[in-house]
């Protein structure tokens, strides 16, 4: 493998991560979520370009006997390999009901 495969492998890719986060979360307890979950993204090597509130919106189907959630949508970027560790810590926080991180082109 050249130096510029090497590189190209290693570059900074574009990504989506949206979740929906517990609707019993209080205001004040969904922006300290949000915020823990950029650190997470930034300590990574990821670098945030836009975070939206979608707000709370009615679930497909219910998720822990909940109807509703609140959304979050997160842009980012950041070197793939650790995107792996980033999720499994995700997973394991209670706030958090699903999510789904999605490469963009």
């Amino acid at each position: 493998m050249g130096k510029n495969q090497r590189e190209e492998v290693n570059a900074m890719k574009k990504y989506e991560i949206m979740y929906i986060i517990n609707p019993t979360v209080l205001e004040e307890g969904r922006d300290e979520l949000i915020n823990q979950i950029n650190s997470l993204l930034t300590a990574n090597g990821a670098t945030i370009a836009k975070t939206e509130k979608w707000g709370e919106r009615k679930l497909a189907y219910p998720i822990d006997k909940k109807k509703s959630g609140f959304y979050v949508l997160t842009t980012f970027e950041m070197d793939g390999t650790k995107l792996a560790e980033v999720e499994a810590k995700i997973n394991i926080m209670e706030a958090v009901m699903r999510h789904i991180v999605v490469r963009l082109d």
